[in-house]
């Protein structure tokens, strides 16, 4: 009796491994896209923190620099009263934060004369100027308050980032009276962190003006 069988022709040992290496290849590629994708998000995070860090820190300043205004003192700070901490009629480089040791309930039916006091005003102001150092110019994240946020003051988690702001005099060109320097100031905010290893940071600039004085 003569059985006839199907001859299947199976893979061979080359169709096996040029499959395997296909499959490999394209899990591989997936791999890198996710990982670069991935990276690239934290990259763009990272950025948009920091910029919103070093526009906090302008905020400051112009808040800053019309507080004192309203309280009668140069706009620069006063060395008789102030009310942020450091003056900034120096160049040079500076932290600013946010303070939280705002007026409580009780504290708001107190006499005028204890609201308007100098130690009253300086103890409730929202910001707190400090000359730089790598230090202080640590950020912070966590519940300071009662909520979450970065900040200068020690206590929460290390965020990653650093934050100082660096100021320096302008003239004005057209002026030729030697007070003119005092009346415009550069001020750049920097902010650093690291990534991967590597230090990165961004610098946003802007001008402020002694424009009250001005008018």
């Amino acid at each position: 009796m003569n059985n006839n069988y199907n001859k299947k022709r199976g893979f061979s040992i080359p169709e096996v491994i040029v499959a395997i290496s296909l499959v490999v290849l394209i899990i591989l590629t997936a791999t890198n896209l996710l990982v670069s994708s991935m990276r690239a998000n934290r990259n763009n995070v990272n950025r948009i923190i920091a910029y919103n860090l070093a526009q906090e820190a302008l905020e400051g300043f112009r808040n800053v620099r019309d507080s004192n205004w309203l309280q009668n003192q140069n706009w620069r700070g006063s060395d008789k009263y102030n009310f942020f901490g450091e003056n900034f009629f120096e160049d040079g480089k500076y932290i600013i934060g946010k303070k939280h040791s705002l007026f409580k309930g009780d504290e708001c039916t107190q006499p005028l004369e204890f609201v308007n006091s100098v130690e009253t005003v300086r103890y409730a102001a929202p910001w707190e100027i400090s000359i730089y150092s790598d230090e202080g110019s640590k950020l912070y994240y966590g519940g300071v308050s009662n909520y979450t946020e970065y900040t200068h003051q020690i206590g929460a988690n290390f965020s990653g980032f650093k934050r100082w702001v660096e100021i320096k005099t302008v003239p004005y060109q057209e002026a030729s009276d030697e007070d003119a320097d005092a009346l415009k100031i550069g001020i750049t905010a920097v902010v650093e962190w690291d990534e991967r290893g590597v230090t990165k940071s961004i610098r946003v600039p802007t001008i402020l003006t002694d424009w009250k004085s001005e008018n």
